[in-house]
């Protein structure tokens, strides 16, 4: 059902004209009298749940779009980059090792598919750290986790995409004692989900 929904949609967009945040003026048709001879298009039967080879044609974009689902809008913008904020003022990477003294973030700038299905696309995000303080001859173990699950959606812009910058602040060192942390991100697509995940260790203060 959901694919067929999606399929409708499609035609839905491809019969739309411009962007789809603006709304085309509206055109004016000379009326035709009933008695001209014009050329009318067949219509199929309306029961008929077959899609034809040409309309095949037209909805393969899309179709090609929904099977890379959601992805990086460019190379090296999903991970960990120095500086907290909207861009990314340098990329460290998905696995960062120890972090020098600073701040750092986890930021994403993702594409998703133009079609959408009905309850959008989504991304969840986690990040799990193991702390370990050391005061004097005792050493003390907590953990720290945190989630939280964004709706991305798709952007006609060429600069950049959809932005969830940051998606967790890091400062380097830490007067907690030192972190070791693991971070997933996970796009939630038709088929198979798509996965980005790393590490990093904050050192202690």
């Amino acid at each position: 059902m959901k694919h067929t929904m999606l399929l409708l949609t499609a035609l839905g967009v491809i019969w739309a004209c411009g962007d789809s945040e603006q709304s085309p003026d509206p055109v004016d048709v000379e009326a035709v009298n009933e008695n001209e001879d014009i050329n009318v298009i067949p219509r199929g039967p309306q029961d008929s749940g077959d899609v034809t080879p040409a309309e095949l044609e037209l909805l393969d974009p899309f179709l090609a779009d929904l099977r890379e689902g959601i992805r990086e809008f460019a190379p090296n913008s999903i991970g960990i980059c120095k500086g907290q904020g909207k861009d990314c003022t340098e990329f460290v990477g998905l696995d960062a090792g120890e972090l020098a003294e600073g701040k750092y973030m986890i930021r994403g700038d993702f594409q998703a598919p133009k079609l959408a299905p009905e309850e959008g696309w989504k991304v969840k995000f986690s990040v799990d750290c193991e702390i370990t303080k050391k005061t004097g001859d005792t050493t003390s173990t907590t953990t720290k986790k945190y989630s939280k699950e964004y709706k991305v959606s798709h952007v006609t812009r060429t600069e950049y995409g959809y932005r969830l910058s940051p998606l967790y602040n890091i400062e380097s060192p830490s007067s907690r004692g030192e972190h070791q942390c693991t971070w997933v991100l996970t796009g939630q697509n038709l088929n198979n989900p798509v996965v980005w995940k790393g590490s990093y260790t904050i050192p202690a203060k």
